[in-house]
């Protein structure tokens, strides 16, 4: 594995962006039915202890933007087929559309959550896959 054609600023700006979508995405954009899902009341999202849950949630963002990175470049590019920003994408949303969301579903299912928690979360995954897989490509 060669790490050394991997962006390091794009893999930090991958996880900043990965991060911010998760603060839209569960915050205005589907906050209180993700809440309602997962069955939290407003005194337990108040109580929790924020600065850990966020800082534990960067770090796993930081993980996957690595680990993509290691995907896209770790094995070596081809000098005349670099990756392209479609390409990017292309392999961020089919990341999350046949990994993210098939696990998490069977979870979810044997858990018994709803089918909306259930595409709450995929589809923020699959979102986030495939912005993380635009920029890491066109900060190649």
């Amino acid at each position: 594995m060669d790490l050394s054609g991997i962006n390091w600023l794009a893999v930090v700006v991958a996880a900043v962006a990965f991060f911010i979508l998760g603060s839209l995405w569960y915050g205005p954009l589907f906050g209180k039915a993700w809440q309602k899902g997962v069955g939290l009341s407003d005194e337990e999202i108040k109580s929790a202890n924020m600065g850990k849950l966020f800082g534990s949630a960067f770090i796993m963002a930081l993980i996957i933007s690595f680990g993509m990175a290691m995907f896209f470049f770790g094995f070596g590019t081809d000098p005349e087929n670099p990756m392209t920003v479609g390409m990017g994408a292309g392999y961020g949303i089919m990341t999350g559309i046949f990994f993210i969301f098939p696990s998490t579903a069977m979870n979810y299912l044997f858990s018994r959550k709803s089918a909306s928690l259930i595409a709450i979360d995929s589809l923020y995954h699959i979102v986030a896959y495939t912005i993380v897989g635009v920029i890491l490509a066109a900060w190649q």
